[in-house]
């Protein structure tokens, strides 16, 4: 067993054995409340609640893999349930198969093997669990024999953040794969006296490779038959000459990015605490970020503060049950569309179905294996991501817009201020860009703008955030970073952005950027460090263009 599922081994003993420990106290509740409705002082509210407990009980212990104790509680909440459908007072005989089931619960409870289940429940959850390894700086072998185009194509690419090695014949490629594969190829079809020598080559290489290296072909024709003889070949993309370099360094980035994306949110709402534990530990180690609330009337300041993709919610629970929680969590019109999960042990399909209509998007049954409950999760988490991103998203560049940009600034400020960190901002503004409108046209002054948003996003690092924050101004956020590494860093990307070179029908062209940047320390707040990458920005704009200036604290 890896280190990993030997951690999660450790973890889920842990919350078994705790649960394990309370459940004679779940029993003396449950005996409390079967005694209270013979009293008969509160109506139906008693039988209701005994019917809740028990069914906590029964599900719980599914999922802990306790199968005897589910058992005997699976047959004390059925008898609840006829019970509360009939309305009327269970009879002699009603009582006393009761009493017989709580004998059994009691008797197995005392029994209970700890480790019993446990290896099952192991491997269930590290079949569900998989580590992407990832290097930070991603390498790329071009092989073209023209020296001018690999000069300029390996520049470019270098420009987006690539670690490039150019080759200009076939073995030297070769060569240099079989001692160290790259994390992407680069490969020009049409070479002397082979004309599709490039894919030939290609065809060797993967044979021989149990994971095929990405690979993007580029070449003048278009034709069918060199995107045939591509494909055949392994191709990821295609270019034809001249390359949008854009186009293919985002092509790269995607192929070769193992940069997992921000981790689903899940709330799990249920009042048994250690079985909401166990869920949690099962999604975390899946990657997703969990909060368990395990008091429903409580749910709401971790709904606004938490902002979660989805609720995972148990039906039973005391105060308010799931279906009266969805309905009211349905009724705000921020969380109309939220995903909202059942996850019970309820078998009754009519109390599912009404479960669905009351708000809930899905029914899970207790106990659920973990590569289901993950699945499950992540497809409508995902969904809930996508319609999030576009209300917060700039539909051109993907960045964050500027109203998400500003409310990322107040999160990073508070952070620094928590932490006693430094946060910068920086304030990016294309140089002349009116004149690139005017001169080449809109759709080219288009793809200036998703070009350097997609530098700046591959330049920057991975804690950094970037928006859109109109026009042609770029925002940056840069957290636990010092004014001197803000404004070297925006100077890599300016320098990079300079060096990219842009194609037209009759010519060629480059732009440049000018930057303002700030620090938090000098200014206080939002709105004065917003105002001091602005000031300095214009003194950029000043100075002569191409140019990062740091702002001088007030």
């Amino acid at each position: 067993m890896s280190t990993q599922p030997e951690a999660v081994a450790a973890k889920l003993k842990k919350i078994r054995e705790a649960y394990i420990k309370q459940l004679p106290v779940q029993m003396e509740g449950i005996r409390a409340s079967y005694a209270t409705f013979v009293l008969g002082e509160q109506g139906g509210a008693p039988l209701e609640d005994l019917h809740r407990r028990i069914h906590t009980m029964k599900g719980a212990c599914a999922t802990f893999r306790l199968s005897m104790v589910s058992s005997a509680a699976m047959a004390g909440e059925q008898l609840a349930k006829d019970a509360l459908q009939a309305m009327v007072a269970p009879d002699r005989l009603w009582h006393q198969k009761m009493q017989e089931h709580f004998a059994r619960m009691e008797h197995e409870i005392s029994i209970i093997d700890p480790a019993q289940g446990m290896e099952s429940q192991i491997h269930e959850l590290a079949t569900a669990v998989e580590q992407i390894p990832e290097r930070e700086r991603k390498i790329v072998y071009l092989c073209e024999d023209d020296s001018y185009q690999r000069l300029t194509l390996a520049a470019q690419i270098g420009c987006f953040g690539f670690e490039v090695l150019s080759f200009g014949d076939l073995e030297h490629l070769v060569n240099a794969v079989q001692s160290a594969p790259p994390d992407a190829i680069v490969m020009d079809i049409i070479f002397p006296d082979q004309p599709f020598g490039g894919c030939d080559v290609m065809r060797t290489i993967q044979a021989e490779r149990e994971t095929p290296i990405p690979t993007v072909f580029i070449s003048s024709q278009g034709a069918l038959a060199n995107r045939l003889s591509a494909v055949r070949a392994g191709s990821s993309a295609y270019f034809v000459k001249p390359v949008n370099m854009t186009e293919l360094c985002s092509t790269l980035s995607q192929l070769t990015s193992a940069i997992k994306p921000e981790p689903y949110r899940i709330m799990i709402v249920d009042d048994d605490p250690q079985l909401s534990e166990y869920h949690s530990v099962i999604l975390q180690e899946a990657g997703m970020l969990t909060l368990s609330v395990n008091d429903p009337l409580q749910v709401m300041s971790p709904l606004i503060e938490f902002k979660p993709d989805l609720i995972l919610m148990d039906m039973y629970m005391p105060g308010c049950n799931g279906m009266e929680l969805a309905k009211a969590i349905r009724q705000i019109g921020a969380y109309f569309s939220i995903p909202i999960v059942y996850l019970s042990s309820e078998t009754d399909t009519e109390k599912q179905f009404q479960a669905m209509q009351t708000g809930g998007d899905a029914f899970l049954m207790k106990p659920i294996d973990p590569q289901r409950l993950v699945s499950s999760v992540t497809v409508r988490a995902e969904r809930m991501k996508i319609i999030r991103s576009f209300m917060v998203r700039d539909s051109m560049t993907g960045l964050f817009n500027h109203t998400a940009t500003k409310e990322h600034l107040d999160t990073a400020i508070a952070n620094a201020q928590r932490k006693q960190e430094e946060v910068c901002f920086a304030m990016i503004d294309v140089d002349k860009f009116k004149a690139v409108n005017d001169t080449y046209g809109h759709p080219m002054g288009d793809r200036v703008l998703i070009t350097l948003a997609r530098l700046i996003r591959q330049r920057v690092r991975k804690t950094d955030t970037v928006g859109r924050f109109g026009g042609e101004e770029f925002a940056v956020i840069l957290p636990g970073c010092s004014i001197g590494e803000a404004t070297a860093l925006m100077n890599e990307v300016r320098e990079s952005f300079a060096a990219l070179s842009f194609q037209t029908k009759d010519e060629n062209f480059s732009c440049t950027f000018s930057c303002g940047v700030a620090v938090l320390s000098q200014f206080g707040d939002a709105t004065a460090l917003n105002a001091g990458a602005d000031e300095a920005l214009y003194a950029a704009k000043d100075g002569g263009r191409n140019l990062v200036v740091a702002a001088k604290g007030r």
